[in-house]
């Protein structure tokens, strides 16, 4: 009997869960035409940019560009810094100019119809600059080995306290197996191929250069610390066995002292950016701003901040030697890299299979190296090109600051 009672409650919440389930119409959503301001003006002589869009459909796929918006700062002299559009919302410094800590800055914004935007006055905080990069092999929560790269501030006699850090890292990677050569389409009738040398500026020498910045918010503080730096700090994680430490790696850091407002305005967008968060209390509209309407209009609210920092930046290299003698998981694996075809130049129905693989991911990989001069008409290996050209991870130029 009581077997019986179980299973009718068991149908009966099965019965209400489906049939209390409503699909939420997106369409019906109205949404406020917001605008959204990333602006960081620092202490580096440079042209600086205000990037502008518009709040977008929950189901968009593509960012809405603010444009043709007026951009300009001021500072407590009366020095007008004017900024004109380049393209997508960006809008760039007419002249390069610094952030100086004896002044305090302003941002100013007009959309094209006609609402004026102002953020709060604010000046730069004190610099500090980063003492040393290290890393250490350690183990992560599923006990998998990783290299972690950690930052360390220098102590400053100012009190500093609130950081915010960002990355931007570049790796050497290896093709698995290069060829300097490639083939040549001739002529089509008949079909006619050649090998020609490839162009070391333009196609490198079987090395690549990826490169990825940080996607996430990285903040931390030092106002309840004993002292005001920042020691072993943790920036980036990257499984031991990766290909981006594969052979050479480098990162540029880039720590940036915050003011506490816009510390707090980090601290709570990280909060409501990070994934385990989803379900937080924390709304896009909660989040404040040190910009809003010069007049009181009721649709005209922001989303964004203008801030004001001091940046230090450091590079780091490491090389695999450095951190380990295991081996590394390559891009692709050497499994894939079997499937090596000896194509026709051109079949009995006057068509090339070498020209479709070649055109269908295929590339040169060695000329076939039979003397029967039956092959004549067979006379190139292929190898896929993602074993043969490491292009699709990053460039086959080092950058111009690498150094081997």
């Amino acid at each position: 009997m009581k077997k019986r009672q179980h299973y009718f409650y068991f149908l009966l919440v099965i019965f209400l869960i489906t049939n209390c389930t409503q699909l939420l119409e997106i369409d019906n959503i109205t949404l406020e035409e917001n605008i959204v301001v990333k602006a960081i003006l620092t202490n580096e002589v440079k042209n600086h940019t205000v990037v502008l869009s518009n709040t977008i459909q929950i189901d968009a796929t593509e960012p809405n560009p603010l444009e043709n918006a007026t951009v300009f700062i001021t500072d407590d002299t009366g020095t007008v810094y004017n900024f004109q559009e380049n393209e997508n919302g960006e809008y760039t410094s007419i002249t390069q100019f610094a952030a100086e800590s004896s002044k305090s800055y302003t941002l100013h914004i007009e959309t094209p119809k006609g609402i004026k935007y102002k953020s709060s006055s604010e000046q730069l905080p004190t610099t500090s600059e980063i003492n040393h990069l290290d890393f250490d092999v350690e183990s992560d929560d599923n006990n998998q080995r990783v290299v972690v790269i950690k930052v360390n501030s220098i102590l400053t006699n100012q009190n500093a306290n609130y950081y915010r850090y960002t990355y931007d890292e570049t790796y050497k990677v290896r093709a698995i197996h290069w060829s300097p050569r490639r083939i040549k389409l001739l002529s089509e009738n008949p079909y006619s191929f050649t090998t020609e040398d490839k162009d070391p500026d333009i196609d490198g020498v079987g090395f690549c250069y990826g490169n990825q910045k940080i996607k996430k918010i990285m903040v931390t503080e030092t106002k309840t610390l004993a002292e005001d730096r920042v020691a072993a700090f943790p920036i980036r994680t990257i499984p031991l066995d990766s290909y981006i430490i594969g052979l050479r790696y480098s990162i540029k850091v880039d720590q940036y002292v915050l003011n506490k407002n816009t510390y707090d305005y980090y601290e709570l967008l990280s909060t409501f950016s990070d994934p385990d968060q989803i379900f937080s209390q924390v709304q896009l509209g909660n989040i404040p701003s040190n910009i809003s309407a010069e007049t009181n209009i009721s649709n005209a609210k922001v989303s964004g901040f203008f801030e004001v920092s001091s940046v230090y930046s450091k590079r780091f290299y490491i090389n695999r030697k450095d951190i380990t003698t295991t081996d590394f998981t390559n891009y692709v694996t050497t499994s894939a890299c079997l499937d090596r075809p000896n194509p026709l130049i051109e079949d009995q129905f006057g068509r090339s299979p070498l020209l479709n693989l070649l055109e269908n991911g295929y590339i040169h990989f060695t000329n076939n190296p039979s003397n029967d001069p039956l092959d004549s008409n067979q006379p190139y290996i292929l190898i896929g090109k993602s074993c043969g050209d490491c292009t699709r991870v990053g460039q086959p130029v080092a950058p111009s600051f690498w150094i081997d």
